[in-house]
């Protein structure tokens, strides 16, 4: 893989800031609602970039299945999920919500996603827990990939049909189905936080960022141009509620765009210090903003100005936590 793609660590920003407005904030404004209210697909952009980026970083070494390259490749996903997700897990029990030995370890191990999500200690954790399942057979689903030799684009033709039946699944696909839920279920389209079935949702993604990665080159006249025409499409889509099908499929090329380096517009923005900076604590942004969401701190009487600054506080809390436990605490050296 070649050093770090700066507009792709920005975008993960935006993506993140996306989600944090999504939680956030209501607009009565129907156009601008369009696009926040819809910021709950940002999550499987999350998963298309995390997958697009270990199948570049690791294509070669899961050529075969080597005990020590899986080993190593483990050790690296806790230490970049555990130290801020373990910290946020014990001050929430500790601090914000009772929670049973249970509820704890099902948080703890990131098994969420198959019990009942009233155990979810924080609603963004569902995501994560899905992730780390896909971190834990991903070594074994590249390999089958390369071995078998299965093109990019019936990996996204898969993860299309997969996505599809989504909103047609049972919804109930979790250990403890049969006590009602507390926390509700959402009526938005492809919304699909609970149980198997956001399992799927993520593995349908990740098929996305793996068949993007294993794509041939792009290599067309008028590159930017078509760069700019997914974007237009993708911010069209988000008006289309069976629209929202497409979003994790024109993140996956915008991404392949970004990666290969062409110079445009979107890429410069993207690498700007202040987005960097935002891509950068993304991850504590992404665990933090809903703690302070649910502690409904009013700071002003007015509701968008108030939320505006709880955002800014949890830019300012992510800030601390990227420098104080992403950057020093590791559980492995690797």
């Amino acid at each position: 893989m070649k050093n770090e793609v700066k507009s792709l660590t920005g975008l993960r920003g935006v993506v993140a800031l996306w989600v944090a407005f999504f939680h956030f904030s209501f607009f009565r404004n129907e156009c601008i609602q369009n696009i926040v209210g819809k910021g709950y697909v940002a999550v499987d952009i999350f998963f298309v970039l995390s997958a697009f980026l270990l199948t570049i970083s690791y294509s070669e070494k899961f050529t075969n299945l080597n005990y020590n390259v899986i080993d190593v490749f483990y050790k690296k996903r806790i230490n970049r999920i555990y130290p801020v997700y373990m910290v946020s897990v014990i001050f929430i029990a500790l601090f914000l919500v009772k929670t049973s030995i249970a509820g704890f370890l099902i948080n703890a191990t990131l098994l969420q996603c198959f019990f009942n999500p009233d155990y979810l200690l924080n609603v963004v954790y569902w995501s994560l827990s899905t992730e780390w399942v896909c971190y834990l057979i991903f070594p074994f689903m590249l390999w089958i990939v390369l071995h078998y030799k299965i093109r990019g684009e019936i990996l996204i033709i898969a993860s299309l049909v997969v996505r599809f039946a989504l909103p047609y699944l049972p919804p109930h696909l979790y250990i403890g189905s049969e006590i009602p839920l507390e926390v509700g279920e959402s009526p938005r389209y492809l919304d699909l936080p609970y149980g198997l079935v956001s399992l799927l949702r993520t593995v349908s993604s990740y098929f996305l960022g793996i068949g993007a990665a294993l794509l041939p080159p792009f290599k067309i006249k008028k590159g930017n141009l078509v760069i700019y025409s997914i974007l237009t499409l993708f911010i069209s889509m988000l008006f289309v509620e069976k629209g929202l099908l497409f979003i994790p499929l024109l993140s996956a090329f915008i991404i392949k765009y970004l990666y290969e380096g062409r110079q445009n517009y979107l890429k410069v923005f993207l690498e700007t210090k202040a987005v960097y900076f935002l891509g950068n604590i993304s991850y504590s942004l992404y665990i933090i903003h809903y703690m302070v969401k649910k502690q409904d701190f009013v700071i002003v009487n007015n509701y968008h100005l108030n939320n505006l600054l709880l955002i800014s506080l949890s830019l300012l809390l992510s800030y601390f936590s990227y420098m104080l436990i992403e950057r020093k605490m590791k559980i492995f050296n690797v």
